[in-house]
């Protein structure tokens, strides 16, 4: 059977949506950048987005794996750190994708992690993050681009990790992100680095946790962290 691979999404209100519509301002909404669901079904998968319930076990037990998608930081709370270089923080979204990554590693299904969904993984296991990467600085992470697809830096891979196997020794990417990986981990370890040294993909040891700090989903041609996903999906 194809498999379901669910997918996170975002919580708003209606005012945040529309201000043409006044009776809707305080209704809540969930919101999902359709790039994902999209690269999944090309890569053979069943997407399905998932609204945040008080109890994310219960989509484990029906999906055959999990995309943390992109978004706002993490709680610096979780991660002890500073709260002033944090932006778009929802206390109501970590905690489901941190519950629902938890419920998915009990469930022994597979996670891949885009961009704010890599540094979940991170601080779930025990890791930290840099509070800010300054966008004229390095590789230029955090530079806003016209194009989501513009290849800004290369990425190198470990050899014998899973992106090595996907990608090769290096690739280039876009770049959306402030914040990334500092500490790395227990049970996880970096297998991708920018050239200015700046983690850009984690795997966790046991071969079915994968976290990448670009924005695959966006990017013109289909990227094989989708294909890895659906592959090992299906394979359960």
């Amino acid at each position: 059977m194809t498999p379901l691979i669910g997918i996170t999404g975002r919580t708003a209100l209606g005012s945040d949506i529309t201000s043409k519509a006044p009776h809707l301002a305080d209704s809540p909404v969930d919101w999902f950048f359709g790039e994902y669901a999209s690269r999944v079904r090309e890569a053979g998968g069943l997407p399905v987005e998932l609204p945040v319930i008080d109890n994310p076990s219960e989509y484990a037990e029906r999906l055959d794996a999990v995309i943390l998608s992109g978004g706002g930081d993490v709680d610096p709370k979780r991660w002890n750190g500073p709260p002033e270089t944090s932006f778009r923080v929802s206390e109501k979204r970590d905690a489901f994708e941190f519950d629902l990554l938890e419920a998915a590693i009990e469930a022994d299904i597979p996670v891949l992690g885009i961009c704010r969904g890599l540094q979940v993984i991170n601080v779930h296991f025990g890791g930290s993050l840099i509070p800010h990467l300054d966008a004229v600085d390095g590789d230029s992470h955090s530079s806003a681009t016209g194009d989501r697809q513009e290849l800004v830096h290369s990425v190198s891979f470990e050899p014998e990790s899973i992106l090595f196997g996907l990608y090769g020794s290096s690739t280039m990417v876009n770049s959306f992100h402030h914040q990334a990986a500092d500490r790395i981990g227990p049970s996880l370890r970096a297998t991708s680095y920018s050239s200015d040294g700046t983690v850009e993909g984690i795997e966790h040891s046991g071969g079915r946790i994968l976290g990448v700090q670009w924005h695959p989903e966006m990017l013109k041609d289909l990227q094989p962290v989708f294909g890895w996903i659906v592959q090992i999906a299906r394979s359960r």
